[in-house]
C-alpha cells in the first residue's frame, strides 16, 4: 500500500517538468504565430489571456470531477489539452481556432498543477519538501523551455517544429497519468461525495487569499519585467532577456533549497519572513538604477518568493481535491487581473508606476502571512 501511494505521488515530478515546458512557451509560440499569421496585438494579447482562462476553468474541474467520474478519467480527459492546443496551432490560422488552441493549453496546465498538488497532498510524508520540489520541477521545465523551442527552430527546420515538439511533451505529460495508476469510480460506481468542510474555515479563505496575492506578484513581474527594464533603459535587446532566466533561475534555486537545504518547521513562521523578504528586495529592485544591481535585486526577490506558493499550500493540512479545486482557481484570479492592472497603470502613469501596484500586492501577501502566523501561535 505504502509503495503504491508513493507511485502516485512520484508521478507529480515528470509531469510538473513537463507541464513547466509545456505552459511557460506561450510568449514564445505566440510570437512565432503572430509572425506567421500576421496576428495584431490585440488578438496576441487575448491569446495568452486564455492560458490563464484556461487554467483557472481546469483546475476547478480537476478539483471537482473525480468524485464523479474518477479521477483517472478526468485527468486523462483534461491533461490531453497541450498535445492537442500545439498540435492545432500548426493546422489552421485561424484567430478563433488559435483561441480554443491556448486555452487548450491552459487546461492542460491547470490539471496538471492542481492533480500533481492534490498528490503529494495526500500521499506524500513531507509535504511541504515534496511541494516546493514539484515547483522546482516545474522552475526547470520552464528554464528548459526557451533552449528547447530555440533548439527546434535552428537548423532549416519548418516553422512548427516547435509546435511540433511542444505537442509531443504533451502527449508525453498525458502519458505519465496514463501510466500512474490514478483511482477510478468506487468500486461500487457510488458516487463520491466531496467534502465541502473546509468552506467554513477562515485560516483555508485566508490561505487562498495569501496564494492569490503571490500569483498577482509572480505573473506580474515574470510578464512585465522585461518590458520594464527596458523602457526604463536599465537593460535592452539580448540582455533584457536574461531576466526570465535569472528570475526562474532563483526561483529553483530557492525551491531546491527549501526542500534539501533549510526545511521549513513552522509554515506560519517561513511564509511571513519570505513576504516580508519579498516586499524588501521588491522596492530596491524598483530603486535599481543600474543592470548589476537590477539583476541582483531581482535574484534575490526570486529568491525570496519561490517558497511562498508551495509553503502555503503545503500547510493546508492535507486539501482535498475539492479544497483545492477552490483555492488555486480562486486564488488564479491574481494571475488575470494583475497584469492588466498593470497594464492599464502603465499606459496612464508610466511603466513605473505600473510596477509599483505590485507593492500593494505584495503588502496583502505580508498581511494574510502575518494573520496565519499569529492565529496559529494564538492555538
Amino acid at each position: 500500500m505504502n509503495a503504491l501511494r508513493q507511485n502516485k505521488a512520484a508521478c507529480a515530478y515528470p509531469a510538473m517538468l513537463l507541464n513547466g515546458v509545456c505552459a511557460s512557451s506561450g510568449g514564445v509560440v505566440m510570437a512565432l504565430l503572430q509572425e506567421r499569421y500576421g496576428l495584431s496585438y490585440q488578438w496576441s494579447g487575448l491569446l495568452l489571456a486564455m492560458l490563464s482562462v484556461g487554467n483557472l476553468a481546469a483546475g476547478f474541474a480537476a478539483g471537482m470531477l473525480p468524485a464523479h467520474w474518477g479521477q483517472r478519467r478526468t485527468v486523462l480527459m483534461l491533461a490531453g489539452g497541450a498535445a492537442l492546443g500545439y498540435g492545432a496551432m500548426i493546422l489552421t490560422g485561424s484567430p478563433w481556432a488559435l483561441l480554443a488552441a491556448f486555452t487548450l493549453v491552459g487546461v492542460a496546465k491547470g490539471t496538471t498543477l492542481n492533480t500533481s498538488s492534490a498528490l503529494i497532498a495526500a500521499h506524500a510524508r513531507e509535504r511541504t519538501k515534496c511541494m516546493n520540489l514539484i515547483h522546482a520541477c516545474f522552475a526547470t521545465g520552464s528554464l528548459l523551455c526557451p533552449l528547447f523551442i530555440a533548439a527546434l527552430g535552428m537548423g532549416g527546420l519548418s516553422w512548427w517544429a516547435p509546435m511540433a515538439g511542444l505537442a509531443l511533451c504533451g502527449a508525453a505529460l498525458w502519458g505519465v497519468f496514463a501510466l500512474a495508476g490514478l483511482p477510478g469510480r468506487t468500486g461500487d460506481g457510488a458516487r463520491v461525495k466531496n467534502d465541502w468542510s473546509f468552506l467554513r474555515s477562515p485560516r483555508f479563505w485566508v490561505l487562498t487569499g495569501l496564494v492569490f496575492f503571490q500569483n498577482c506578484t509572480e505573473i506580474s513581474v515574470t510578464g512585465w519585467m522585461v518590458t520594464y527594464f527596458k523602457d526604463v533603459g536599465i537593460l535592452s535587446g539580448p540582455a533584457g532577456q536574461m531576466t526570465v532566466t535569472v528570475i526562474w533561475g532563483a526561483m529553483l534555486a530557492g525551491r531546491l533549497c527549501i526542500a534539501f537545504v533549510f526545511p521549513v518547521k513552522n509554515s506560519f513562521r517561513t511564509l511571513s519572513l519570505m513576504s516580508a523578504c519579498c516586499v524588501g528586495t521588491y522596492i530596491l529592485l524598483l530603486v535599481a538604477k543600474t543592470p548589476a544591481s537590477a539583476l541582483i535585486c531581482l535574484f534575490l526577490f526570486g529568491l525570496a518568493i519561490a517558497g511562498v506558493n508551495p509553503t502555503a499550500v503545503a500547510a493546508g493540512n492535507a486539501l482535498s481535491g475539492a479544497g483545492l479545486g477552490v483555492m488555486l482557481p480562486a486564488a488564479g484570479v491574481g494571475a488575470v487581473l494583475m497584469p492588466y492592472i498593470t497594464g492599464a497603470v502603465a499606459q496612464r502613469f508610466g511603466i513605473w508606476a505600473g510596477m509599483l501596484c505590485t507593492v500593494f500586492a505584495l503588502m496583502g501577501m505580508t498581511a494574510c502571512a502575518v494573520a496565519l502566523h499569529r492565529r496559529n501561535d494564538m492555538k
